[in-house]
C-alpha cells in the first residue's frame, strides 16, 4: 500500500489494536471533517475501530496463503 497512513489504519503495517493505528484514523477523520475536534475525531476513530475488530481481518486477508 504506498498510503502509510492508510495502510496503519487497515492493520497491514501498523498492528491492529495499536496506539498509531487508532491516532491514524483520527488524524485522517480529522483530516476530512476539520470542524470535529481532534479530541471528538480520536474517540469516533475508537468507535470505529472497535465496532470493526480493529480491522483485524484485513490482516488475515493480506497475509492469507493462496489456496
Amino acid at each position: 500500500m504506498s498510503n502509510g497512513e492508510v495502510c496503519c489504519i487497515l492493520g497491514v503495517c501498523c498492528p491492529a489494536g495499536s496506539a498509531a493505528q487508532l491516532t491514524a484514523l483520527a488524524h485522517e477523520i480529522h483530516k476530512q471533517r476539520p470542524q470535529m475536534t481532534e479530541a471528538l475525531a480520536l474517540s469516533k476513530a475508537a468507535a470505529v475501530l472497535e465496532h470493526y475488530g480493529h480491522f483485524a481481518e484485513v490482516l488475515a486477508i493480506v497475509d492469507a496463503q493462496p489456496a
